[in-house]
């Protein structure tokens, strides 16, 4: 009798549309001990306040640049810095503008965090629709949980990114109720899933034209006190087959 297959991440990236892992279990198990993990997350307390929010809400901080990275060399460069738009379309709150953020510190640009995290997904792909060169829209999102304000991770509400596929890694999470993630099939907006990412190194990693997303907002876990949630973005577009 034969046995059954475990389904590999990859095998479910293409079947149902979605990645839900950890970094400890794709890559190094010992990554998240590492002095580069340590100063990668780091950065994360070193971002500026996005000023674009349409809902007048003043709890989310990052930074945004933009990377390629080719399959089939396996190579990754930093892109020239330019601001982040969306249409009306796809983000009816914050689209229809450029919004100019402040880009990557050159440390974090250059992270060997980084690069394995882009190689792993990058990786993942080819096996999944084929060697390409990937434009990859990067943000670092703190979003913050205070007792005169809730934080909103997804202030759009359910909703894809315009892009292939998106990541979301969670850095950080401290002292915060809620924060948990969903992915819903794209055409009849039935819940696939619900998970909370709770340990650092945990991630979905989703088709952005199968699948939509969300998250819940969050709040102090402690009355009167204050918390965040720091992720990392990653959004794919193929730009050369």
């Amino acid at each position: 009798m034969n046995e059954p297959v475990t389904p590999t991440p990859v095998m479910s990236l293409k079947s149902q549309g979605y990645i839900h892992g950890k970094l400890s279990t794709v890559l190094d198990a010992q990554l998240l001990q590492s002095a580069e993990w340590k100063q990668f997350a780091d950065s994360w307390n070193n971002l500026s306040q996005d000023g674009y929010m349409a809902d007048g809400g003043t709890y989310r901080e990052r930074r945004y640049s933009e990377f390629s990275y080719d399959t089939a060399d396996d190579s990754m460069a930093l892109l020239a810095h330019v601001p982040y738009s969306q249409t009306m379309e796809v983000n009816y709150l914050n689209g229809g503008i450029e919004r100019h953020f402040d880009p990557f510190e050159a440390h974090v640009a250059d992270s060997p965090v980084l690069r394995s995290v882009f190689q792993w997904c990058a990786g993942s792909l080819s096996q999944t629709v084929g060697e390409a060169t990937w434009k990859i829209q990067t943000f670092q999102n703190r979003i913050l949980a205070r007792s005169d304000e809730d934080g909103q991770p997804t202030p759009e509400g359910m909703h894809r990114d315009g892009v292939d596929f998106v990541l979301t890694l969670l850095i950080d999470r401290n002292s915060i109720n809620g924060g948990a993630s969903a992915v819903y099939d794209a055409k009849t907006q039935e819940c696939l899933e619900e998970v909370v990412l709770s340990e650092p190194g945990e991630f979905l990693f989703a088709d952005d034209e199968r699948l939509l997303h969300s998250v819940t907002p969050l709040s102090p876990s402690v009355a009167g006190g204050r918390g965040h949630r720091d992720v990392l973005i990653a959004m794919f577009t193929r730009i050369q087959n």
